[in-house]
């Protein structure tokens, strides 16, 4: 019965999967068959999306909008393919298998680190990361209230009555899966895997393109999982402390992560951005989708030949000619241009590295991709930009935030601390021709002016979050960083040892950071009890989709997060760290919960229908029940939850 509630969200799957490799069986003529596979997934799932969306205003999110989206990926992916079928076959038998091989194993590792993600058990959902806990909390708030809240144009679910800033297409993704029958936490899994996964794949091939070979790649593809900083050195105490095999088995504490005065801030990316942060592994598959899609074309423009260029762009306003390589400006242009919609920070990066690329290497395509990035991206930037004007000044931006998190450290030693060798073999690696062709140092250096920026600007009320901006830089530059690795080993055999070493001291604070949270030591947090499973299933049984309920504040919370009913406030860290001011709102919830006259007209003024007294209302409001009980009727109550009715 439950594979029978899964087909449609299966067959939405295959249908994404026929479209991608439709998409994937044409394109420009200089892309390889697998960067034009990663680019066409790519297309695939932002497509999909986009106009289920634009579907979903007239039908909502549901059953006929899932067979609506599979039906046009297979018709369209299957002419495609049957399009391009005389040239498929020769394009699909890999040359060589080292890149599939290396792909396959990624693709694995990762399939079981985001396997792993959540657990459902009869008794509990269980979250294995503590990030995913929280993070994914207001994930399924967002996923689920599209679903089951209809909130079409979406409204913010988590401080009701307010505009939706957040990009919130990843998370519209996973409703298209809900909606076709699929539990919340495979919503929120596969879907992650997979732009994980052509993430790094896009990765490792935009490597291959700047380096000749994969080897760079699959090192940035470690270091961007797996980089850290000097942490690792406090390990080696702690196992002459408690002995290395008692140490390995129970890892003590973290390495990637220590307060003032070590004060080490780039933590795990593993744990901190690939598993838990949706928007950002969207965000990453697009930028590489747009790397595959320009570095080719730019690998072979004159260097800084504007008065040819210039000349081009006057001839071709009169002949009015597309070539293929503006089309493929154009695609890129309209990728980076949704960008607003599903990682803000990764329209930044792409902004600053193209703006940078286009000055070094112009082409009349250009203009195609500008034009179409600001025609889709400006709107919603607009409006989704900007700050709460009422929240303090400390939380407005952008604002100067000089050296990110260095505090009182010198910015160089802190960089040091945080990320080892890393910088210097960086430098050392662009600054020379040791490692890398003068064209790909150009095309890798603009993301040392991200670093540049995040390092004297922040762009969310909390300082860490430059770290969306910064974990790009990594990314990268790890490229750079892998060639001249590749470099060291191939030149010597002591060279070899040497490049291994510190190909070990860049990953080892992130490994044992990682290894903490695998088994056998890795530990488990109840994400929902199996009670909380079932009051959202009677919540959204027993009240209207639009309705707005008043919770406690805790992250994981039934009725937004599995119910998709939107809630007067919710946690308030989300919120901060959106820049919206809360302040109001929280003393309000308190008024409310102590009951009496006030109470009622609050909860008239926030439209609100219900109130919730659960275990972490009763610990952190301490309402008064019995005045809830005397004048609201009870709609549902478990072992330990109430729900009330606003009277009218």
């Amino acid at each position: 019965m439950s594979l029978l509630l899964d087909l449609p969200g299966l067959a939405l799957a295959a249908g994404c999967l026929v479209l991608g490799l439709g998409l994937s069986s044409g394109g420009p003529p200089w892309l390889t068959f697998g960067e034009r596979l990663v680019i066409g997934m790519v297309l695939a799932i932002v497509g999909l999306t986009m106009v289920g969306y634009g579907l979903a205003l007239l039908v909502g999110v549901g059953m006929v909008l899932v067979l609506l989206l599979t039906a046009f990926g297979l018709l369209a992916g299957g002419y495609l393919l049957w399009r391009h079928r005389p040239t498929l076959r020769a394009q699909i038998v890999p040359r060589a298998w080292a890149l599939p091989a290396a792909v396959v194993v990624m693709a694995l590792a990762m399939g079981y680190l985001f396997s792993r993600a959540v657990e459902v058990t009869p008794d509990a959902w269980l979250a294995q990361y503590n990030n995913t806990w929280s993070d994914w909390s207001f994930h399924a708030s967002y996923t689920t209230t599209f679903v089951y809240g209809h909130n079409l144009p979406p409204q913010n679910p988590i401080f009701a009555g307010k505009p939706f800033r957040y990009p919130f297409a990843p998370d519209f993704t996973s409703a298209l899966l809900v909606g076709g029958g699929w539990s919340i936490p495979a919503a929120l899994i596969w879907p992650s895997w997979a732009l994980t996964v052509l993430a790094l794949s896009g990765l490792i091939l935009w490597a291959r393109r700047l380096t000749g070979g994969i080897g760079a790649g699959v090192i940035a593809v470690t270091l961007t999982l797996l980089g850290g900083g000097l942490g690792f050195w406090f390990f080696f105490g702690d196992a002459a402390r408690l002995g290395l095999v008692t140490t390995l088995l129970h890892i003590p504490r973290t390495y990637d992560r220590f307060d003032p005065p070590v004060n080490i801030q780039w933590y795990n990316p593993i744990l901190s951005y690939y598993l838990p942060q949706r928007s950002f592994v969207f965000g990453a598959a697009v930028v590489m989708a747009v790397l595959l899609l320009l570095t080719p074309p730019l690998l072979h423009t004159p260097f800084f030949d504007w008065r040819a260029t210039l000349t081009a762009v006057r001839q071709s306003w009169r002949r009015w000619t597309i070539k293929n390589e503006a089309v493929a400006f154009l695609v890129a242009g309209a990728l980076t241009g949704l960008l607003p919609l599903i990682h803000v920070h990764s329209l930044v990066v792409l902004g600053v590295v193209t703006a940078c690329w286009a000055l070094l290497f112009p082409r009349p395509a250009w203009i195609g991709f500008f034009g179409v990035m600001l025609l889709l991206a400006v709107p919603r930037l607009l409006m989704a930009v900007p700050g709460d004007p009422g929240a303090p000044p400390e939380h407005q931006y952008p604002r100067w935030l000089i050296g990110w998190m260095s505090g009182t450290d010198a910015p160089p030693w802190f960089w040091i601390k945080n990320t080892g060798l890393f910088i210097p073999l960086l430098l050392l690696a662009l600054l020379s021709p040791l490692a890398l062709r003068g064209r790909a140092r150009l095309l890798i250096a603009p993301f040392s002016l991200v670093f540049l920026i995040a390092n004297l600007v922040k762009f969310q009320p909390w300082d860490w979050d430059n770290s969306k901006l910064l974990v790009f830089w990594y990314l990268a530059s790890g490229v750079a960083v892998g060639a001249l690795l590749v470099r060291l080993w191939r030149s010597h055999a002591l060279a070899a040892i040497g490049a291994t070493a510190i190909w070990l001291s860049l990953t080892l604070s992130g490994g044992l950071s990682l290894m903490q949270y695998l088994p056998p030591q890795g530990p488990s947090y109840v994400w929902f009890t199996a009670e909380q499973v079932q009051l959202a299933a009677d919540v959204r049984r027993l009240t209207p989709a639009k309705a707005v309920f008043v919770t406690g504040e805790q992250p994981n919370n039934p009725i937004a997060d599995l119910a998709g009913r939107s809630v007067v406030m919710s946690y308030p860290g989300w919120l901060w760290s959106y820049g919206i001011d809360y302040s109001q709102r929280e003393a309000d919830l308190s008024r409310i919960y102590r009951g009496g006259a006030a109470a009622l007209d609050l909860l008239h003024r926030y439209h609100a229908d219900y109130v919730v007294i659960g275990p972490d209302e009763r610990n952190t409001m301490q309402p008064d029940v019995d005045y809830f009980n005397a004048e609201f009727r009870l709609v549902l109550h478990t072992a330990n939850y109430q729900i009330f009715a606003v009277p009218g």
